[in-house]
């Protein structure tokens, strides 16, 4: 996700769970919820930023298991979630979710109308027409922040993603050249409590440490091919494995990318070489989480 998509996003909860936003609502006779579907590859910071966002806005979150729990379940767990939280729904594709024809009646169903869709299930345990009610039907409560993520949007079911229950639909996607940069930065630019003596430094030697960074950075970025990583590779598989040498990283990046093309080669990798290099193509690898679990 760019700067500018982050911080409409922040803008647009921001404005959701000011105090004033309820009556607004209530107002105009709109239901005072909130929907995001946070999509794309796996390692793009979906949950991640889930999580920030709770602790942004000092919220708790929740996140639920589809895949583990049934109907009952559901409306259970539905039921005992304070008024204001944050609820996650992680890898919705997953949880008896996926895309098929939509019938009327699954769409009635949210309303609290019978169907046989409402029977529909698929890999999960969970039924479509049980989340929509549970997500906006009539005994659905108002006030919480719903965020949805998956790496397969395009296997998800019409009827989960309209407009009403998703919002707004955000983008993450495999690490670019500004991003790339980025993350060196946060690995290796220093602040006062990476320091046990800060005071030893100047401001003028602070900002001479850092023009070195931001020189390093851009060159390490330019190293990385753009769409090929995702940001928790860089970090994780790379970056921090060097956090002590900004230097080494510069100089390591170029046999880092090739040998990880090479792994990508082979026939056991075929699949997942091709998710990673497409943001549009299938993905399999699941993202943790640490929060609530309900």
């Amino acid at each position: 996700m760019d700067e500018d998509e982050k911080t409409a996003v922040l803008k647009d909860i921001e404005g959701f769970l000011d105090e004033r936003a309820r009556g607004w609502y209530a107002r105009r006779g709109i239901p005072y919820r909130r929907g995001f579907l946070l999509y794309g590859p796996p390692g793009t910071g979906k949950s991640s930023f889930s999580l920030s966002v709770a602790g942004r806005f000092e919220l708790d979150i929740y996140v639920l298991n589809l895949s583990s729990i049934d109907d009952s379940r559901l409306n259970s767990l539905f039921a005992q979630l304070p008024p204001h939280c944050v609820i996650l729904l992680e890898d919705i594709d997953a949880a008896g979710t996926s895309r098929t024809e939509v019938s009327e009646t699954t769409e009635n169903a949210s309303q609290g109308v019978a169907g046989p869709s409402q029977k529909r299930k698929s890999q999960g345990n969970v039924s479509l027409s049980a989340l929509l009610n549970a997500l906006d039907g009539v005994s659905s409560q108002e006030g919480r922040l719903l965020i949805m993520t998956t790496n397969h949007i395009e296997r998800l079911d019409d009827a989960l993603i309209r407009p009403g229950r998703v919002d707004r639909k955000v983008l993450f996607q495999l690490a670019d050249e500004k991003m790339s940069s980025r993350l060196f930065c946060t690995v290796f630019k220093r602040s006062d409590e990476d320091d046990s003596n800060p005071e030893k430094k100047t401001d003028a030697e602070k900002k001479t440490d850092d023009e070195k960074i931001d020189r390093l950075a851009r060159e390490f970025a330019a190293k990385i091919p753009d769409y090929l990583f995702s940001p928790a590779e860089i970090l994780l598989s790379f970056l921090l494995e060097r956090k002590q040498s900004p230097t080494d990283a510069v100089a390591d990046a170029d046999s880092w990318v090739a040998k990880a093309r090479k792994e990508r080669g082979k026939p056991e990798n075929y699949v997942r070489a091709r998710a990673i290099a497409n943001p549009t193509d299938s993905f399999d690898l699941a993202e943790s989480s640490q929060a609530h679990n309900a």
